[in-house]
């Protein structure tokens, strides 16, 4: 299973403009990354897994349900995070990018995992 994770974020650092992308857990343990810092990854996987448990929490109690992803933008690029079964899928962009392409390729990306990991 690790093999086809790796595979799948893998795939997404060949959009443009994406730099990272990593897969995590709801505890926030990250099951696989593209990126070079293995302590880089394990505290955006942490914070990634904090902040979208945090914005879930806040999206059901104001009553627009479960949060499905978000995208938060910084001054020289955006972290994008979409839910995939258990699994938060993160990907890193530069500044300059097609938001909406790399959404479609997370969604892709999502799919694949979901096919990848048993219920």
């Amino acid at each position: 299973m690790t093999v086809n994770m790796r595979r799948i974020v893998e795939d997404l650092i060949r959009v443009e403009g994406v730099i990272g992308s990593l897969l995590v857990g709801k505890d926030g343990l990250v099951v696989a990354s593209t990126l070079m810092d293995e302590e880089d990854a394990e505290i955006l996987g942490a914070m990634s897994a904090a902040v979208f448990g945090e914005i879930d929490k806040a999206t059901r109690r104001i009553g627009v349900g479960a949060l499905i992803d978000s995208i938060i933008d910084a001054e020289q690029g955006s972290i994008l995070m979409l839910e995939a079964r258990e699994l938060i899928l993160v990907v890193i962009t530069q500044r300059m990018v097609n938001l909406g392409l790399v959404k479609m390729e997370m969604r892709r990306a999502s799919k694949r995992i979901s096919e990848a990991v048993p219920i």
